[in-house]
């Protein structure tokens, strides 16, 4: 069975150890789509930073149909691939692709969702205004989240944005981040 969500589902939990929150799955294949996997997914803003609710609806029919299970825990619903399709679950992306999932895990497989979130709403703060300097994707990571997160932390993002070929003009008040 082809099935690009399940491969991914399955992927976080042989490379991390751990089965996916709907939170993480989704920052993750934003991440992916933006390192170039096309997934075909469009993303909205959501409260917990971008979100689609297609990717929502694939994972429920694919709970539906058996071929992934919901464990509805306190911290999230963890999904994984039930055992019996573990073997069948195929993807029909190339080995290019494959690489940049494996290697995009493997690069945020320590970081919480909440991590996620942060770092999945800068960079569409960045994609999705005229945003081009530090400053201003603070600014406006500030006016998405609140004080969710600090300074310090929003840096870690904006540190991250040269994994994602994107290159953010200096600040004009260096004291900002």
């Amino acid at each position: 069975m082809v099935n690009n969500v399940a491969y991914i589902v399955d992927q976080i939990y042989t490379i991390t150890g751990n089965s996916p929150v709907k939170k993480a799955l989704q920052k993750t294949i934003y991440l992916l789509e933006q390192k170039g996997v096309d997934l075909g997914f469009k993303y909205i803003l959501h409260f917990y930073g971008p979100y689609c609710a297609e990717l929502d609806q694939e994972t429920a029919e694919l709970n539906a149909e058996g071929i992934i299970h919901f464990d509805y825990g306190r911290f999230g619903h963890r999904m994984t691939v039930n055992k019996e399709c573990e073997e069948s679950i195929m993807s029909d992306l190339s080995d290019s692709d494959q690489n940049t999932i494996h290697e995009v895990i493997e690069r945020y497989r320590d970081k919480t969702p909440s991590d996620l979130e942060l770092l999945t709403t800068a960079i569409y703060a960045y994609k999705h205004t005229n945003s081009e300097t530090v400053d201003e994707i603070v600014y406006n990571v500030k006016e998405i989240k609140g004080q969710k997160y600090n300074d310090r932390e929003i840096r870690w993002a904006l540190n991250e944005f040269p994994y994602f070929n994107i290159a953010l003009s200096a600040s004009l008040d260096k004291a900002t981040v």
